[in-house]
């Protein structure tokens, strides 16, 4: 075979072997998504919990960081029901950014805790690591709440619209915790507790109560 018969005969085999791994990553993607679901879904079934795999409508039911942002949002993997005798609702969303010609992807899990009724809905409180996670939570308003604790103040972003709130709430043990757990951000706002990190969740982390 000459020079130009093996030079046509790659140029055959190369894309076609390009296709062949494009299609072996997407079949693999797609047992590990249904695998994932399956987990899920068993897992909130045991629990006595609702599962479902779309959650559309969910990315323009909330507001605040990280949601709003982007385009391409969406929700997914839904879990509803009642964890100490509040209901709520936990997801898998994201969107996509663009920057000249690239596109990025941020996925979060999301726990939305209903509190209940109230006398008078609840002022905002938001509090986000340092880090890759909180920059995603720069954007809500104003500045930093600095609280006087030098160390939880380095690693946090405290964001309210009343400041007696935020020291009442964010009392010494309540801060040792929180940096126990610096992967997650978290909101209070209206009757509902909002809980947010990075990436998707499992089924353990479908439900308001993190391994401790």
């Amino acid at each position: 075979m000459d020079l130009g018969s093996t030079l046509g005969v790659l140029c055959l085999v190369v894309p076609v072997a390009g296709f062949a791994l494009v299609a072996a990553s997407m079949v693999h993607h797609a047992r590990v998504v249904r695998r994932r679901r399956e987990l899920m879904s068993g897992y909130a079934g045991h629990r006595e919990w609702r599962f479902s795999p779309s959650g559309a409508g969910l990315e323009r039911r909330l507001t605040g960081d990280p949601f709003g942002k982007g385009s391409r949002r969406t929700a997914s993997n839904v879990v509803e029901g009642r964890y100490e005798g509040r209901t709520f609702l936990a997801f898998d969303y994201r969107y996509t950014t663009s920057s000249d010609d690239s596109t990025s992807t941020h996925p979060f899990s999301v726990v939305a805790m209903h509190l209940g009724a109230l006398a008078q809905p609840v002022p905002m409180l938001q509090v986000a690591p340092q880090g890759t996670l909180g920059r995603f939570f720069r954007s809500l308003f104003g500045g930093d709440l600095a609280l006087g604790d030098a160390a939880f103040d380095a690693r946090f972003h405290v964001r309210t619209t009343s400041p007696e709130l935020a020291r009442d709430v964010l009392h010494p043990d309540l801060r040792a915790m929180l940096t126990a757990y610096r992967d997650r951000a978290w909101r209070l706002e209206g009757d509902s507790l909002l809980m947010v990190r990075g990436g998707q969740h499992s089924p353990p982390r479908s439900t308001p109560c993190w391994p401790r």
